[in-house]
């Protein structure tokens, strides 16, 4: 039987989207399509600069007929703010909403009352996604609510950024953190803020450069650190949890070892003296696995 674990999404916060012109307005905005976001569903989407650069990631859900944002507290005001000033005269209206909890539960239903209960459109793996008008009570002595460590363990292990640990809010490019494979973006939706960088970089092949799951098989790393093989720079650590880290590589590096089958490598790290042994995890080259 597998273990029941939980995490508390207590760093998320909400806020709603509501008025007639609500679909058109978010829409022109968001890097998915809020076309599919129906009663019950969960879309996972972005905003971005018109140079394309990450600003927030969120969550959208529909309750009544409103469109309700879930999204991490160090994204929260900017992104209202940025909705407010792409606001002009549309007939909408955008209210911050108290009094909601987000989880993620693993090998377990919740049979009460939610808002809404569905699969992480991210990934099948990230378990189910519950939000709640009242904090959830679990008197389950066989279940393990897990901490934000081994939460982002996961997520790494199945190629997803966190993002408020992952990225860089006005650098970070989508297609570098691997957002084409978790279902954030919607290639056949039209124009959104960011779309022409982010689709030329897709359709003409220039990306150079990609965040790929490791773990750490002796020795330790420090975020931040350079990674050098043969002399030469092949990327640095962007994240770490527990054993697992996440590196941005040079692609044509990652390619050579998939073609020669050569998974494990020895990896020195810059400015130390010690060799640290990596291995690529092979949910890097996989495709994750994707609502319907």
């Amino acid at each position: 039987m597998k273990n029941k674990y939980f995490f508390n999404h207590k760093n998320s916060r909400f806020f709603k989207v509501s008025g007639e012109d609500s679909i058109t307005f978010i829409q022109n905005l968001i890097t998915n399509d809020i076309n599919k976001c129906k009663n019950n569903d969960i879309v996972y989407s972005c905003l971005l600069t018109p140079q394309g650069k990450f600003l927030a990631d969120f969550f959208i859900f529909k309750n009544d007929d409103s469109f309700y944002f879930e999204t991490d507290k160090k994204y929260y005001k900017n992104l209202i703010n940025k909705l407010n000033i792409y606001k002009l005269r549309s007939n909408i209206d955008i209210k911050e909403v108290e009094n909601i909890f987000s989880y993620s539960i693993f090998n377990f239903s919740y049979n009460f009352d939610s808002l809404v209960q569905n699969n992480d459109p991210r990934n099948l793996s990230l378990g189910k996604k519950v939000i709640l008008s009242n904090k959830i009570l679990l008197n389950d002595n066989n279940l393990k609510q897990i901490n934000e460590n081994e939460y982002h363990e996961i997520l790494i292990k199945n190629s997803t950024p966190y993002s408020h640990l992952d990225m860089v809010e006005n650098k970070s490019l989508l297609l570098e953190n691997n957002f084409d494979n978790i279902n954030a973006i919607d290639w056949d939706k039209g124009c959104y803020v960011g779309q022409e960088i982010t689709a030329r970089m897709k359709y003409r092949s220039l990306l150079k450069k990609k965040i790929y799951p490791m773990k750490i098989i002796k020795g330790d790393i420090s975020i931040g650190s350079e990674l050098i093989i043969d002399e030469k720079k092949i990327g640095y650590i962007v994240s770490k949890a527990n054993s697992y880290i996440f590196a941005l590589l040079n692609i044509e590096f990652v390619n050579m070892l998939v073609k020669t089958n050569h998974y494990t490598h020895r990896i020195q790290v810059a400015h130390k003296k010690l060799l640290h042994q990596h291995i690529l995890n092979n949910h890097s080259h996989h495709k994750p696995q994707h609502n319907d």
